[in-house]
């Protein structure tokens, strides 16, 4: 709705006005009546109108002086003159005072009309070029604060040379307070989404995400870097607010995961005192990013929890000892060192370094046998390790290669491992009574690694251990209803290692088809 303000000296001219037409039909509400030009003057600053319906003969201030000033003031208000005078002298004096139309009164009522709705088109155009207008300055100040902040956290400008007045309208005081920072990544962000177009949507979703959650308790910034890293800044009154910025930053964590199905990670340094330190704020937030690596994502990682990275990982293998493991046949050992070796990395290069080193000597002892497989290109694995975001992932890939691997030197060779699988099947018929027993207990009393055991286990058997462990149990507890078909089922099921009676009758009616307890009744 535009507002009108009607100026007339005589009230019942400004109720003939009034109801002269439906002005809420035509887009229009009349917010006030004046009578003379001095409290027209007045209502004009107080009430801001659209459009003033003014008649030329009015009191203190003519309608034509009124129509000037009002044109000179506030040139985007709009004017039709409503008058009894229809000499030119006074249609001229209109015309040069800026008024939109120039009606006469008694008013004929599709003139009237005809003026409200030019009026009315003149404003739409007018609101939504100021629109335009607002619109390319919110977008251009917040291009201005990207570029400014952009230069703070690059830090490739003198800070002293910046012109930081635009962060001190927006709240922002860059010498006072203290100052918390996040550097937000998109977990898989390649993988997820492979058009450029697609990432930045959801990278504006995140940073949405972030600005509402972090608006409702500081002053903020939220802006994209060249890294496609979402980078928030908060303006702290207080340094022990830091908890509750730490408290946000693992909402926004969990939020993202629950609106948009993916998750992030948010790199967090210690806080700060002016942005003159941003840059290394930064460069602390993206060196505890770069720990997701080893800690894992989806999560808030903070600079002050990390150390220094204490160099080469202890116990490091001497050169060609994996490779001299693999050519004598001894690849529990291998696999054994890889795993120890693996698991000590304390950095991304460390770990991509050793992956490199264990998957060369693979590729070298599989040549040596004259073996050839698909698997073990080594400019493919290459790709695939630098493709891989946590450490634990790139550890298996490699762990993965080694018993591959081991597998068919073991086969090229005709070494099975069944003294090995026969040791751990003796072990089980002999204690399979203990319900403490587990695939990590046996693997200690055969001095083996227990994934090893588990994947040779399953590699000769077809079973795996666990599977293996309950068909002997269940086949000794079939034997003993058939001997003793009144033997009580607690007992029963105590006697072959389950503690739970209950567990025990689902396990036995899953591999037989009938429950112990209706097996044993058949038997008497």
């Amino acid at each position: 709705m535009f507002k009108i303000l009607i100026i007339d000296d005589e009230l019942l001219v400004r109720e003939l006005i009034k109801k002269s037409v439906d002005f809420s039909s035509l887009g229009f509400e009349i917010i006030g009546e004046a009578k003379d030009g001095s409290q027209a003057l007045t209502m004009i600053g107080e009430l801001h109108p659209d459009l003033l319906l003014l008649d030329i003969n009015i009191p203190m201030i003519n309608g034509i002086t009124l129509a000037k000033k009002v044109n000179a003031q506030y040139p985007e208000i709009q004017i039709i003159i409503l008058t009894g005078y229809s000499e030119f002298d006074y249609a001229k004096g209109a015309i040069e005072a800026g008024v939109l139309d120039y009606l006469l009164k008694p008013l004929n009522k599709t003139e009237f009309t005809k003026a409200l709705l030019k009026a009315k088109d003149l404003l739409s155009r007018q609101a939504s070029m100021q629109q335009t207008i607002h619109s390319y300055q919110m977008h251009q100040n917040q291009l201005d604060k990207e570029t400014l902040f952009l230069k703070l956290i690059e830090g490739t400008e003198d800070y002293d040379s910046l012109d930081l007045e635009l962060l001190v309208r927006s709240g922002i005081e860059p010498d006072h307070g203290s100052f918390g920072l996040a550097a937000i990544l998109i977990d898989r962000l390649d993988e997820l989404f492979s058009a450029q177009m697609e990432k930045n949507l959801w990278k504006y979703a995140v940073a949405n995400i972030t600005q509402e959650i972090l608006d409702s308790s500081f002053v903020c910034a939220v802006f994209q870097d060249i890294h496609n890293h979402i980078i928030a800044l908060v303006s702290l009154d207080t340094p022990d607010k830091e908890k509750l910025f730490h408290s946000c930053c693992h909402q926004i964590c969990s939020s993202v995961h629950d609106a948009l199905k993916f998750t992030v990670t948010l790199g967090i340094p210690a806080l700060f005192t002016s942005l003159n330190s941003l840059s290394s704020a930064y460069q602390d937030a993206l060196w505890a990013l770069d720990h997701r690596f080893l800690m894992g994502n989806a999560r808030c990682i903070f600079r002050e929890d990390l150390k220094p990275s204490a160099g080469p990982p202890a116990g490091c293998v001497e050169p060609g000892g994996l490779l001299l493991d693999l050519r004598s046949g001894s690849y529990e050992k291998a696999y054994n060192q890889a795993e120890t070796l693996l698991s000590k990395s304390q950095s991304r290069e460390q770990m991509i370094f050793l992956a490199v080193r264990i998957l060369s000597d693979l590729i070298t002892c599989l040549e040596d046998n004259r073996i050839s497989s698909d698997h073990f290109e080594l400019n493919e694995m290459l790709k695939k390790l630098l493709s891989i975001e946590l450490g634990i992932e790139l550890k298996q890939y490699v762990l993965d290669r080694l018993l591959e691997a081991s597998e068919l030197l073991s086969d090229s060779s005709g070494l099975k491992q069944n003294r090995t699988i026969h040791e751990a099947i003796r072990y089980i018929d002999q204690n399979y009574a203990d319900s403490s027993l587990t695939l990590t207990g046996i693997a200690k009393k055969l001095y083996l690694n227990a994934s090893y055991l588990s994947y040779l286990f399953k590699q000769e058997t077809g079973l795996s251990l666990s599977e293996y462990l309950t068909k002997v149990r269940l086949r000794e507890a079939k034997r003993i209803l058939d001997e003793h078909a009144g033997c009580p089922l607690s007992l029963l099921a105590a006697s072959v290692g389950y503690k739970d009676e209950y567990y025990f009758s689902k396990c036995f009616k899953k591999a037989y088809g009938i429950s112990p307890k209706k097996y044993a009744e058949q038997k008497k």
